[in-house]
């Protein structure tokens, strides 16, 4: 099996025993929580859309065994296959309108490909081997990859080696044996974490030579021993577990909800030396990040574009509930949108075609173009849930509930009330607002901002590229202002 089936996928997922909890409870059975359903639903949709023949060979690829396997398990060998990267992006998060929870795996698939090789060619390790038949176990099976960078870090005015009082801040090995190693540590804002089939992890930044046990990298299963996870708890998952509680489901209408993440907890978590494929090598550490910040950066453009979509068919149509959407201003309004949607993706296809030929075969997207990418889709993305908000109205965070719509003698009276267009009913316009709310009023911004790395990441990319440039440019200016000669 090359592409798998949702129905694959559920199997497994409700094969696994793991330690996950969500607001204090241990959860049994994810495929019925409110909070970790809708990730199984957003996964399983994904499997879906990739078996449809319209989509082939853009969320699909030519595998490292020859078969047909997903683009999230692909190792792009292309600037072609980086812009099919983004545009599988858009594809998928447009249709799940939330994060699909494979991008990470994809771009720590990538970064991993990359950098092993680095490692053994300069080192004489075989890294790159074990990562390679470990990649061919991913694309055979087809599994969900979730890849984990982000440490907690602790007292942020200090680096990793400063923080060994401190075990469970950034992950590091704690013994090294025959068989494999054992971390402990701890990573946040990990996507989906739990539901995934395989966990890889990475270092979040660069290490130094007294920080050896800080640069490592290994798979996992979410099933591991001594691994926890902690689910994100927002006012978003207050409001789907309580619309579930009360019997008013349809409040959150969309099955797919908002992004999921989690807090995992490595204690003592043993790695087979077969899943370890960094162990020490602190130079790497940095190679790791800058691939992986390349093609998250990069394919993230099309990931915003993506809610763009989302966001101007929320918007417009609660713009046609309201009754307005032939007026002028909303018409000029969804424009922007729009605008905002294009101009969000457009660097992350320059990044992609700008992209590099690695020595081990790979394609890398652009580090800068990526950086601005990251930029453009959050100052874009920003102005499209504005303008959404001015769209939608006061309604958008201030109705009602669906379920108000039966109060015994009076249900019908709130229905009038809150009707607007004649083709939609009351019910329906207030379906259309919450699937708005979720966007101008969840979530979704502040992940975008943070997602990747917070803005002032990609600025410190940007002083150090513009530091390496200055000298060129100092000269061609020189050249052109007649100054020495």
């Amino acid at each position: 099996m090359a592409l798998g089936r949702p129905e694959d996928y559920l199997k497994r997922v409700s094969s696994r025993r793991v330690e996950l909890y969500v607001a204090g409870e241990r959860v049994e059975n994810p495929l019925e929580h409110p909070v970790t359903r809708p990730v199984i639903e957003t996964i399983s949709k994904v499997y879906e859309l990739t078996l449809r023949e319209e989509y082939r060979g853009i969320l699909t690829a030519k595998g490292l065994s020859g078969d047909e396997v997903s683009r999230f398990l692909h190792v792009e060998r292309s600037a072609d296959d980086l812009v099919k990267r983004v545009e599988s992006q858009r594809i998928v998060n447009a249709y799940v309108g939330n994060c699909n929870y494979r991008c990470t795996g994809h771009d720590g698939i990538n970064a991993l490909y990359a950098a092993t090789y680095e490692v053994d060619e300069k080192l004489g390790t075989d890294y790159h081997k074990r990562f390679t038949e470990y990649l061919k176990y991913l694309q055979a099976n087809d599994l969900v990859v979730a890849t984990a960078m982000t440490d907690v870090k602790g007292d942020r005015s200090k680096r990793p080696g400063e923080q060994r009082g401190r075990p469970l801040t950034y992950v590091h090995i704690v013994e090294e044996r025959r068989d494999g190693i054992i971390v402990k540590g701890a990573k946040m804002h990990i996507s989906g974490a739990a539901l995934a089939d395989e966990i890889l992890v990475v270092p979040t930044r660069a290490m130094g030579p007294d920080e050896r046990e800080y640069a490592v990298a290994f798979a996992v299963t979410p099933d591991t021993k001594g691994l926890y996870f902690v689910s994100s708890w927002n006012p978003f998952d207050s409001f789907k577990r309580v619309s579930r509680d009360l019997g008013v489901d349809a409040d959150y209408p969309s099955p797919y909800g908002h992004r999921n993440t989690y807090l995992i907890i490595f204690d003592e978590v043993f790695v087979p030396r077969e899943r370890v494929f960094l162990a020490g090598e602190y130079e790497y550490a940095s190679k790791i990040v800058e691939y992986f910040i390349a093609h998250h950066r990069a394919a993230g453009a099309g990931c915003k574009a993506g809610f763009v979509d989302v966001i101007l068919g929320a918007a417009a149509l609660a713009a046609d509930a309201n009754g307005v959407l032939s007026a002028r201003y909303i018409q000029e309004k969804l424009a922007e949108i729009k605008f905002h949607g294009e101009a969000a993706y457009a660097p992350g296809l320059a990044a992609a075609i700008r992209g590099w030929r690695h020595p081990s075969g790979a394609f890398i997207p652009d580090y800068t173009l990526a950086n601005v990418a990251k930029l453009e889709a959050v100052n874009h993305l920003k102005e499209a849930i504005v303008s959404a908000a001015e769209i939608g109205g006061g309604i958008v965070v201030n109705a009602p509930s669906l379920k108000d719509l039966k109060i015994d003698g009076v249900g019908d009276k709130v229905a009038e009330a809150l009707k607007a267009n004649e083709a939609y009913t009351a019910e329906e316009r207030l379906r259309a607002m919450r699937l708005l709310q979720l966007w101008t009023s969840g979530p979704h911004l502040v992940g975008l901002i943070q997602g990747g790395g917070p803005p002032a990441t990609q600025w410190v990319a940007l002083r150090r590229t513009v530091k390496n440039e200055l000298p060129k440019l100092i000269e061609g200016a020189k050249r052109l202002a007649g100054i020495g000669g």
